[in-house]
């Protein structure tokens, strides 16, 4: 089976930047690596989505290792896609 299609949205979007801004400011690449890294982690979603567990209903969350975030994302079976909606700091307030 081809992989999901990975559809990020602009919420997702944005915590990405944040989080890439933030690191590279801490460190130098710092960053960089965990756009990388995030980039890993969406190319395992999009080859087995179902191997991360659901977490608020139908909204399931990929620990990243390293860096303390969750990948929250749905699966659009029909299309068979994945909606990033969240790279969630795991110090934030949950948001469901």
């Amino acid at each position: 089976m081809p992989p999901y299609t990975i559809y990020i949205t602009p919420t997702a979007s944005n915590d990405l930047d944040d989080a890439v801004e933030y690191y590279n400011l801490q460190a130098e690449d710092l960053g960089y690596r965990f756009s990388d890294l995030v980039e890993t982690y969406l190319n395992r979603i999009a080859l087995t989505p179902t191997a991360s567990a659901v977490r608020y209903r139908n909204i399931r969350c990929k620990p990243m290792a390293t860096f303390p975030y969750l990948i929250m994302f749905t699966i659009d079976e029909p299309n068979h896609a994945v909606h990033i909606l969240r790279f969630f700091h795991t110090s934030q307030q949950p948001i469901w």
